[in-house]
């Protein structure tokens, strides 16, 4: 469960140096996105994960606010505060951002890798007891299967130009869809392990408008910058960890995040230590 606390992803940190003039984008039941210039900004109260572009504030002021706007309705960020309207053009919220605690998403590659081998990892044991394959929101055509196989091994002699990203965004259903779940989970492990700067070169041409939904759009952009969801960098942080209670909980929490969301990120995550594995082996 995510901290109860107010705050902001680091990744807003320059971007809010400005101010804004934008709208509602989408509505949530625990949260919003508001669109300021070309950035999304993600709005939650302190019972969702911290998104890689996101904030979060108290429970009461966002279920306030989320009853006081609707889609389109305009917002101005000034003097570091939100401000938001309603169709008549008067104001109906005001979020302050200046007390919110700066909070660093970025994955950070590790420093030295343990002796221990990731396939003995309580948390590969307790991840791969999942039936992610079953459950996955990603169609598992023969293509996708393969296509999956493939980037389950290391070193992948196939996948030079990683073109096989461009299968996976924007694949699948929903606002996030399934693929660009899986590749956010997938390129976690591989930042985790310092492997990600070619495919995140490869990735970056196939973060397109028309490839994906806005949201995703967004997610995979703070990927290329190595930054991801508050609850994604928990979960991939404590991947040498021995507690296994802490790992089973994170796991199910990870789960219940959209219809298949968090499911197509732990398969992704699955995949890319499945790789790490190989890579190991080929060591």
């Amino acid at each position: 469960m995510p901290e109860q606390q107010a705050k902001k992803s680091g990744y807003l940190t320059d971007f809010l140096k400005e101010d804004y003039s934008g709208f509602v984008h989408s509505i949530f039941t625990h949260s919003l996105n508001i669109q300021l210039g070309k950035q999304l900004v993600h709005v939650s109260d302190l019972l969702e994960p911290l998104s890689a572009f996101g904030l979060k504030i108290g429970n009461e002021k966002m279920a306030s606010l989320l009853k006081a706007v609707k889609i389109n309705h305009f917002v101005n960020y000034q003097n570091n505060t939100l401000f938001f309207y309603n169709h008549l053009n008067k104001i109906v919220s005001i979020v302050s951002l200046e007390a919110l605690i700066t909070t660093d998403l970025t994955l950070k590659p590790i420093d030295f890798l343990p002796n221990d081998q990731l396939g003995e990892t309580v948390f590969y044991k307790e991840l791969n007891k999942l039936p992610l394959k079953m459950k996955t929101g990603l169609p598992l055509s023969t293509e996708t299967i393969n296509h999956i196989d493939e980037l389950s091994k290391y070193p992948q002699e196939k996948l030079s130009d990683y073109s096989i990203f461009n299968h996976f965004v924007g694949r699948g259903i929903g606002l996030t869809p399934s693929g660009d779940d899986f590749l956010i989970g997938y390129l976690s492990v591989l930042t985790l392990f310092g492997q990600q700067k070619e495919p995140i070169q490869a990735l970056r041409p196939f973060i397109r408008t028309e490839q994906t939904t806005d949201i995703s759009l967004a997610y995979l952009t703070c990927l290329l910058h190595g930054v991801v969801n508050e609850n994604i960098k928990d979960l991939i942080e404590s991947i040498y960890s021995n507690d296994q209670k802490a790992i089973q909980s994170k796991l199910e929490w990870m789960l219940l995040f959209g219809h298949t969301s968090g499911t197509d990120t732990l398969y992704g995550i699955l995949i890319g230590i499945k790789a790490m594995i190989s890579k190991e082996n080929v060591g």
